[in-house]
């Protein structure tokens, strides 16, 4: 083929229409990527592709491939070349049957005797960047990736492939890389590690790229190129570009669908282990797991005392020192912030007993509510840590900052579980809970700046703290408190109009440059200066703590206001925490990791416990919406965090296939379970909604195949742990009408809609 023209060959989506949305023009030295945004519109460039880039242990600088011939095979174009060194590479692109999309496969054999670092292919991001960064402005208007950089050599290994893609957007121009992870083997990472990389503002215009690199891991969490460390023979990798006009800032939701529906969904369909736990497989059925967090766990770490009127004080002890030093962990503590929240795990505790009917262990749950309302307070303010052993109170947790500060981001989660307890399940209690929580609303509203900003410490005069003063994300914990107080109060409306000043801070100064900071960011392992900046890829640290919060204030403000503008800013939080979400199970460590959590992007654990706070908050956002998404990745993140309990997660470091730490109850076992008994009354053990078509198995069990005609549900069950009773819910259906279904090809009987809604159905299988 002449290779000596400009335009050499146009591959585009079959067939070949003014529908067509995406393209390449090929050189002799380059494939280019064009889009157009709308039938009509002019084609614009997205993305530059020369050849693979290769590194040898000898060569101080990488080697561009070139290009020496192209041929159009089918719908696959196939470019093959050289490279100095005698190495040879193909590649092969082919247009995926989803618009804006291509598949990209490449094998490189290496020369003789030239032993390889790296072999990869660096697509350019055409749009230019902006001479600009600001805290709402940076050269691009959209960058992400897993992992930030500390050197320029850091990249983003295949240990960090939670949700495996680095994108990028300026304008309406959107492009993805996305490793082809459902290819990977535990043999071929051995042999010939993946990567993906990125650069934003060394140059005119930001690269990203994807191929076989050596990596070692630097310091906590970060990866590092290497130059003494060959590959052994051909490379091959796999991977699809995404290229597509988007909605400004917004062209990430895309993907994060794409992601689950080529990757996780199957995945999730096709597995009934998610729950089963890595170290004592037998722990796998929820009511194994009740057995073990309700009976033996949290009865063996609950102690109480009297506490006057009547009433015991209690709580399941965390067994943590406030100072971090973990060789003098105190016996009896009781901790409520935002990681050990004994009010939360109480709940679950609270409803698993209510549904047995077990008045005692009622009682011991209640009890932790009992201790919570005994916390001193100053102002409004008040503690979260209590001692037994010395019988203290401490305002907040010193390892993490200083323990004689009061933290709202501690203060607003607990305030919160308050009034869940008082809505939820003790409402006789609820003038005494709002007696104690509204000073704690009225100190929020009148320390809130202009802004909308709420500030994240405060000194014992109740003055606030420099750090995260007049900037955080932690102001989205005390968004979502003060929503859901002003529902509860009688005098609401002056919370919900400084909830939504806050979120309106969220929504203006934290979104536009996704600026998640909350105390987690810089002070807990992972740990960094609050100056702290990505100068290479142009972006900020980040932790999904106070995306969880913000994502759950965006619901309160929509049920208690119907007002959709909140639900809409709501999912397009949702769907940007979800990249922090894994999409599949890595070959080289040894849980189900699908639907757990990482934390931020600078740090690197697996099926993190926070994934238990994901699990009830897609639920909520998939009863609102209906999206299957959400429905799919709430079960699978409800069940990855039983498959690594009772540790807070596994692979601390990314890389290393072991259990992280043991932090307690509340950050692992209880906070897992408490989340499946919240989410168990709407699921059952399966779940079907008649009005979408769609279902979904929560408890060991797979649903596929739903469909519904008039009054006739079908749909294939299969389970594990069989023969055993089964509860599947429903929603979407009419009360009055009779229902027949049809399971796995067999009428297993009919109620009304009434009775299916209310009861659900009971089905041995």
């Amino acid at each position: 083929m002449n290779l000596s023209g400009v335009l050499i060959a146009t591959l585009c989506v079959v067939p070949c229409t003014y529908a067509q949305t995406i393209r390449i023009q090929e050189s002799q030295h380059q494939q280019v990527i064009q889009i157009r945004d709308g039938s009509n519109a002019a084609w614009r460039e997205a993305l530059e592709l020369g050849g693979p880039m290769i590194r040898y242990t000898d060569s101080s600088q990488p080697i561009i491939c070139s290009i020496a011939s192209n041929e159009l095979s089918g719908s696959k174009r196939i470019v093959k070349g050289s490279c100095d060194g005698g190495g040879t590479f193909e590649r092969e692109i082919e247009i995926d049957q989803e618009p804006g999309i291509l598949s990209v496969k490449v094998r490189f054999v290496p020369g003789p005797d030239r032993p390889l670092t790296s072999v990869e292919d660096r697509l350019i991001f055409m749009p230019e960047t902006r001479r600009i960064d600001t805290p709402t402005q940076g050269p691009l208007d959209f960058v992400w990736s897993q992992n930030l950089k500390s050197a320029p050599e850091d990249l983003v290994a295949h240990w960090a492939f939670k949700s495996p893609v680095v994108m990028f957007q300026q304008g309406r121009v959107f492009a993805a890389i996305i490793p082809r992870v459902d290819l990977l083997t535990a043999a071929s990472l051995k042999r010939a590690p993946v990567a993906l990389d990125l650069d934003v503002t060394s140059g005119s215009r930001a690269w990203f790229s994807y191929g076989a690199v050596q990596e070692k891991p630097t310091g906590h969490s970060y990866f590092r190129r290497v130059s003494d460390a060959p590959i052994e023979g051909a490379v091959q990798y796999s991977y699809w570009i995404v290229a597509s006009a988007e909605p400004e800032r917004l062209g990430y939701r895309r993907v994060t669908h794409l992601l689950w529906d080529r990757f996780g969904s199957p995945v999730f369909k096709n597995s009934m282990e998610l729950q089963r736990n890595v170290v004592k497989p037998d722990l796998f059925l929820f009511d194994d797991w009740r057995r073990e967090a309700w009976t033996r766990y949290a009865n063996e770490k609950f102690w109480d005392f009297d506490c006057g009127g009547g009433r015991r004080c209690g709580a399941i002890s965390s067994n943590r020192n406030v100072w971090g030093k973990w060789e003098d962990a105190p016996k009896r503590d009781a901790w409520f912030n935002s990681w050990f929240q004994n009010l939360r795990s109480a709940y679950g505790w609270y409803v698993y007993a209510r549904r047995t009917n077990d008045a005692p262990m009622m009682a011991k749950a209640e009890s932790v509510l009992n201790l919570a309302l005994k916390s001193p307070r100053n102002g409004g303010a008040f503690s979260t840590i209590y001692i037994d052993d010395s019988k203290t109170w401490h305002h907040d947790d010193g390892w993490h900052r200083d323990s004689t500060n009061y933290a709202s981001f501690s203060m607003s989660w607990t305030g919160y579980w308050m009034l869940r307890w008082a809505e939820d399940l003790v409402p006789a209690r609820k003038a005494e809970i709002l007696s104690f929580v509204q000073p704690y609303g009225d100190f929020l509203v009148k320390v809130q700046q202009a802004s909308g900003v709420i500030p994240s410490w405060f000194d014992e005069h109740l003055e606030p703290t420099s750090n995260m003063r007049d900037f955080n994300a932690e102001t989205a914990g005390s968004a979502l408190f003060l929503a859901k107080l002003s529902e509860l109060a009688a005098d609401g409306a002056t919370y919900r109009t400084a909830a939504v000043r806050a979120q309106e801070f969220i929504d203006r100064e934290v979104v536009p440059r996704q600026r998640w900071y909350d105390f987690e960011t810089f002070v807990s392992c992972a740990r960094k200066p609050f100056e702290f900046y990505d100068r290479w890829t142009a972006q900020y640290p980040q932790n999904n703590l106070s995306t969880i919060q913000a994502a759950m204030s965006d619901m309160e403000l929509y049920r208690a206001t119907k007002d959709r503008r909140y639900l809409e800013a709501g999912t397009r939080v949702v769907d940007y925490l979800l990249l922090t979400q894994q999409v599949w199970n890595h070959p080289l460590l040894k849980p189900q990791l699908l639907g757990g959590t990482t934390t931020q992007n600078t740090d690197a654990e697996w099926s993190d416990a926070r994934q238990c706070y994901f699990a009830t908050l897609l639920l909520d956002y998939y009863r609102e919406t209906g999206n299957a998404d959400y429905l799919e990745r709430s079960i699978a993140a409800a069940r990855a965090g039983l498959a690594v309990a009772p540790w807070e997660n596994w692979a601390h470091n990314g890389f290393d296939n072991e259990e992280g730490a043991l932090t307690g109850f509340h950050w692992g076992t209880g906070s897992d379970m408490a989340s499946v008994e919240m989410m168990s009354g709407f699921l059952g053990d399966a779940f079907i909604n008649a009005a979408l078509s769609q279902g979904a198995g929560f408890n060991a069990c797979t649903v596929r195949n739903v469909k519904v005609a008039g009054t006739k549900i079908t749909f294939d069950l299969a389970s594990a742990g069989s023969p055993r009773d089964l509860r599947i819910r429903f929603s979407g259906l009419n009360p009055k009408s009779h229902y027949t279904l049809v399971v796995n090809g067999h009428e297993a009987g009919g109620a009304t809609g009434r009775v299916l809604i209310d009861d659900g159905f009971r089905l041995h299988q």
